[in-house]
C-alpha cells in the first residue's frame, strides 16, 4: 500500500506464496473465471501502456488528503481508462485513521467521494478504505465505528476495506463492509474467501516504479472504468426429459460462443430447482426435497455427466442459486435461507445446516450478482434486489431494493454470471440480453436491454448461469 516501514518489514519475513488450483478440463473454460492480476502504487507512475505490456489489466489507486502527488487525478484515470485498464478506488492518509473512529469516517468518505467522482468514477462504485495496520480484536468496536461513518456517506452497498486477515474477517462478518481487499500482511498465511482483492506481494517493479501485486478473485471487485462487461456466460439448463444442456454466450455481443450442447443421458429424476456451483459442478433437487450433485465431465463437444450423487433429503426449495463465494441460497414456502458451501465438490457434511435470512420471498425466479447480493422477479413483474448481510442476526439481515416495478413477469428464469449481466428466459424459449450499468446502486434507472440472444430454441424448464465469472 506504499507505506516503506510495511515494505521493509514484509520484505525481511518473506512474501506469501501466489496460489494455484488445480481441477480437471472440460472443454475450455471461460477466460473471465481466472485470477485477474493488478497492482497498486502511490507516488510512482508507471506508463499506463506499460502495465497492460506487463500483463496487468487493473491498477488500485489512492484518494487522500496528501497534495504532494501521491493521488489519482483525472488525467491518469483518463490514461488508464483509454489503455483498457481498470481502477479501483482506495482511500488512506495515514495507516490508523480508522482509529479515528465514526467522525472520521464521515469526514474521510466525504473527501473520498468527492474525489473519486472528480476523477470519473461512476457515483455507483465501491472505494475501499484502509487499515493498513496490525489491528487487534480490542480495537474493532472504533474500527467498525469508522466503517459505520463511511456507510453514512456513501451508502454500505459501497463500503470497502483493505487490512490484513483479522481486520477484514471481523468487518466482514460484523456486516460492516460488502467489498473486502485483504494483504497477506498481519494474516499468518490466512486468507479469506469472501474477499474480492488480495495484496499478494510488496515491492516489485513495473515499468521503474515501485508497486504492489494483487488478485482479483471475483468478476467484480469494484473497479470502473476499463469498459462494458467481457467474457463468457457459462449456462447449464435441464430439458423436459431431464438431459442437461450447455451454452456459452459472449457477454460483449449477447451471441451464442459454443452449444447448446446437450447430453445424451437423463438426470433420472424430476428436478425443481438448480444452481451452477462451478464450471463443472451444478446442485439440482428433485420434486421429493432430495439434493443431488452433478458433476460434469465435459461440455466441449458433447455433454457426459457422472450419474448423480444424493447429498441430502428435505430440500424443497422452490428456488436456488448460488454466489460464487460460498453462498448457496434457497427459497421454500417465501422463507429464505443461506447456507455456507465450504468445497468446490461438496459432500452433505461441506453444506452447513442453514442460516434463516427472512420470510415473504415469494419470488418466481432467483439469481445472484455478486457474493451476498440476490436478484429476483415477483410474480407482479417486479424486479427485486437484496443485499444479504454477513452476520445474520435474527432481524435487519437484508436490504431490499425494488429496480422496476412492471414486465419482468414475463421471466420464468432469470440468471446471472455477474458484474451485472443478465439473462432472462420466456416460456416460448427465447433469451434476452441485460446489463445493470451500476448493479448494485439499488437504482434500475440504469439498466439496459441489450436485445435477444435467441428467438426460439432455448426450451430448458430451468437453466443457472456459473456465478462471478464476468469482468
Amino acid at each position: 500500500m506504499g507505506h516503506l516501514s510495511r515494505r521493509t518489514l514484509l520484505r525481511a519475513v518473506g512474501t506469501a506464496a501466489l496460489g494455484t488450483a488445480a481441477g480437471m478440463t472440460i472443454g475450455t473454460p471461460p477466460a473471465a473465471a481466472a485470477v485477474r492480476l493488478g497492482i497498486d502504487y502511490s507516488w510512482g507512475r508507471p506508463r499506463p501502456s506499460a502495465i497492460a505490456a506487463a500483463g496487468y489489466s487493473f491498477v488500485c489507486r489512492y484518494l487522500s488528503w496528501n497534495t504532494t502527488g501521491k493521488n489519482l487525478t483525472r488525467s491518469e484515470a483518463d490514461a488508464l481508462r483509454a489503455a483498457g485498464l481498470d481502477i479501483v478506488s482506495n482511500w488512506e492518509y495515514t495507516p490508523s485513521e480508522a482509529l479515528g473512529g465514526y467522525a472520521e469516517g464521515v469526514r474521510n468518505a466525504t473527501e473520498a467521494k468527492r474525489q473519486a467522482l472528480a476523477c470519473g468514477a461512476p457515483a455507483s462504485r465501491p472505494i475501499y478504505f484502509s487499515v493498513d495496520f496490525d489491528a487487534t480484536a480490542g480495537q474493532q468496536s472504533t474500527i467498525n465505528a469508522y466503517f459505520d461513518g463511511i456507510a453514512s456517506v456513501i451508502g454500505r452497498g459501497r463500503t470497502a476495506a483493505y487490512g490484513g486477515y483479522y481486520a477484514i474477517d471481523r468487518l466482514l462478518d460484523a456486516g460492516k463492509i460488502t467489498w473486502a481487499w485483504q494483504t497477506y500482511a498481519w494474516s499468518d498465511g490466512l486468507w479469506d474467501s469472501r474477499a474480492e482483492l488480495r495484496q499478494v506481494r510488496n515491492g516489485i517493479t513495473v515499468d521503474g516504479a515501485d508497486c504492489d501485486l494483487n488478485e482479483a478473485h471475483a468478476g467484480d471487485f469494484g473497479q470502473w472504468g476499463g469498459g462494458g462487461p467481457t467474457g463468457t456466460a457459462s449456462i447449464y439448463g435441464v430439458l423436459p426429459d431431464g438431459r442437461l444442456t450447455y451454452t456459452a454466450v459472449d457477454v460483449a455481443t449477447g451471441r451464442r460462443s459454443h452449444g447448446a450442447v446437450v447430453s445424451t443421458a437423463t438426470i433420472g429424476f424430476t428436478p425443481k430447482a438448480m444452481a451452477t456451483l462451478n464450471f463443472n459442478t451444478i446442485l439440482i433437487t428433485d420434486s421429493e426435497g432430495k439434493l443431488y450433485r452433478v458433476d460434469v465431465v465435459t461440455n466441449k463437444d458433447s455433454l457426459v455427466f457422472n450419474q448423480p450423487i444424493l447429498l441430502a433429503t428435505g430440500w424443497t426449495h422452490d428456488l436456488l442459486a448460488y454466489d460464487g463465494n460460498t453462498h448457496l441460497f434457497g427459497i421454500a414456502g417465501g422463507v429464505l435461507r443461506r447456507y455456507t458451501v465450504s468445497t468446490a465438490k461438496p459432500a452433505a457434511a461441506n453444506i452447513s445446516s442453514g442460516e434463516l435470512v427472512g420470510t415473504g420471498f415469494v419470488l418466481k425466479t432467483l439469481t445472484t450478482t455478486a457474493s451476498n447480493w440476490i436478484l429476483g422477479t415477483a410474480f407482479d413483474g417486479r424486479l427485486l434486489a437484496y443485499r444479504i448481510n454477513g452476520v445474520l442476526t435474527g432481524t435487519g439481515n437484508y436490504i431490499p431494493y425494488e429496480l422496476k416495478d412492471s414486465t419482468w413477469q414475463v421471466f420464468d428464469n432469470l440468471t446471472s454470471p455477474g458484474s451485472g449481466v443478465y439473462f432472462g428466459h420466456r416460456p416460448e424459449g427465447s433469451m434476452h440480453h441485460y446489463l445493470d450499468q451500476s448493479p448494485h446502486d439499488g437504482n434500475g434507472a440504469d439498466i439496459l436491454g441489450l436485445g435477444t440472444v435467441d428467438d426460439t430454441g432455448w426450451t430448458q424448464i430451468l437453466l443457472s448461469a456459473q456465478p462471478a465469472t464476468i469482468t
